[in-house]
């Protein structure tokens, strides 16, 4: 990808973070923690490919965001004056190694830190 493409995926993941975080944060505890990894442009610049983990329910997570595509993309362009403003898709993201290692380095977080007891006083 060009340095502008580079620039243009950034651009789309800081503005849809927040947005992709509220939504999941209506959801409550039903995919635990959500992280978006990268966004990936096509060459036509026709679609942005948001990937996305999850800690549970990581296979429902694209289908459930699915139906915030448009108001992402809307956002998107009132934000970024360009030509085009590519059609969002939700993925996962294909290497499980990623995923489980950053699934290991919040389960050891959450030990050292007693984030996951539940006989609080």
């Amino acid at each position: 990808m060009s340095t502008k493409t580079d620039r243009f995926a950034e651009t789309i993941l800081t503005i849809s973070s927040p947005i992709i975080l509220e939504h999941i944060r209506e959801h409550g505890e039903e995919f635990g923690i959500v992280s978006i990894v990268k966004v990936d442009i096509s060459k036509d610049r026709t679609y942005a490919d948001i990937y996305i983990t999850a800690t549970t329910n990581e296979t429902v997570l694209p289908k459930k965001l699915a139906p915030l595509a448009d108001k992402l993309r809307h956002d998107i362009g009132k934000q970024v004056q360009t030509y085009k403003i590519p059609h969002i898709r939700f993925k996962r993201i294909k290497n499980e190694a990623v995923t489980r290692n950053v699934q290991d380095i919040i389960n050891e977080l959450s030990k050292q830190y007693g984030l996951n007891e539940t006989d609080k006083e």
